[in-house]
């Protein structure tokens, strides 16, 4: 009895020390083994710095001229010649093209020559009502003629005020005949040439249909301006009288100075952008309508955000994350709310502080809680 029960017992403890001696060597082969790999896991880091007090907030806009105006004829007639073409830069009132009216002439002629009947028609009546007022006097005629000589005298001055009028109109559109610039600039289109059919208000085509065309287009290009949408978190540098930078990516290395001239006062419900007009001083004619540049304004922060290289970022399905190399050189996982992104750099609003060190270009290595050894950094060459 006594036997079969040290056997038993023999028995047991050989199955407890078979069981514990294999895990404890796996364990231990285990640890090796991590040891081992995380001994030979190298990391380049980066810390987390903050962004400058003052930063640029670059947007996209368009150059528009000042002033823009399409030309249309006032008066219908024909083309007789037309004196400046395309690009050429013209002053306020010169002469841009000359149209022929016949009709609009003889009319006036007719206009003035009317004038003279009146004009006689005029004198008649008052000598007559003034000859009749001294017949009453000795009652030889009676009151009822001399208030009919009186509204014939009325009339008369009624008429020619009338025809003083016609003629003017006439001389205004005669005067139409010259086709002239409103205002100093650049004469950005011409649709006409000599012998065209125009009418007031459009361009006549060979047809006789009108076109609705304007005979020239004059922009005035000395001052331009740019419409920009600001975002909502930057509407306070857009304020009246602040400045912006004008960039144009043909010109490298200038930068034109604008002045913020108006804004909407009022944000785009759907893009919750403030439009903005830029005014920018163009004397040399350097900047043309239409030309894509972009608008740079100072930002000055009190409390400006952490920036961290995009090659530190990795992005997973719980958000996006940087690995942070802990005081023991174990590695951390955090997750951040991402901010503006700038393309190498990205701007960090949460998660973050300015101390941490994180890793550049973390591999699927690199894992949570995993000991690293960090390489000493490398010199910039630039």
């Amino acid at each position: 009895m006594k036997l079969a029960g040290g056997v038993i017992a023999t028995v047991f403890i050989v199955l407890i020390v078979a069981g514990i001696i294999p895990r404890v060597r796996d364990a231990r082969e285990l640890r090796a083994e991590t040891a081992s790999v995380h001994g030979t896991i190298e990391v380049t880091v980066v810390p987390a710095k903050r962004a400058g007090a003052t930063s640029d907030l670059v947007l996209p806009g368009s150059i528009e001229s000042l002033h823009e105006s399409p030309i249309y004829a006032r008066t219908a007639g024909y083309v007789e010649r037309w004196t400046t073409d395309i690009g050429a830069r013209v002053s306020a009132g010169q002469l841009l093209a000359q149209i022929q009216s016949p009709e609009i002439d003889q009319q006036s002629e007719q206009a003035k020559a009317d004038l003279g009947q009146l004009r006689a028609n005029l004198n008649l009546a008052k000598r007559t009502a003034d000859r009749w007022v001294l017949l009453a006097r000795d009652s030889v005629v009676t009151p009822q003629e001399v208030d009919e000589k009186q509204a014939a005298y009325d009339a008369a001055v009624a008429n020619l005020a009338s025809g003083e009028a016609n003629y003017k109109r006439l001389e205004q559109l005669q005067s139409f005949e010259r086709v002239t610039a409103p205002f100093a600039g650049v004469v950005t289109s011409r649709s006409v040439d000599v012998g065209n059919l125009v009418s007031a208000g459009a361009t006549l085509g060979g047809t006789g249909s009108a076109t609705g065309r304007p005979l020239f287009t004059v922009a005035g290009t000395d001052t331009v301006r740019v419409y920009v949408n600001v975002p909502q978190s930057a509407i306070n540098l857009v304020q009246h009288g602040a400045s912006a930078d004008i960039l144009v990516r043909e010109l490298p290395g200038s930068a034109f100075r604008g002045i913020v001239a108006r804004n909407a006062r009022a944000l785009d419900a759907a893009s919750r952008t403030l439009l903005t007009e830029v005014q920018i001083p163009n004397p040399k004619g350097v900047l043309l309508p239409g030309m894509y540049v972009e608008v740079r304004f100072a930002v000055t922060d009190s409390s400006p955000p952490l920036i961290i290289p995009a090659n530190t970022l990795v992005i997973r399905t719980d958000g996006p994350q940087v690995a942070i190399v802990r005081p023991n050189n174990t590695v951390h996982y955090q997750k951040i709310e991402l901010g503006r992104d700038y393309g190498d750099r990205v701007e960090v609003v949460t998660g973050l502080d300015s101390d941490a060190k994180l890793v550049v270009n973390p591999t699927d290595d690199i894992r949570e809680g995993v000991e690293v050894r960090v390489l000493p950094p490398v010199s910039d060459p630039n």
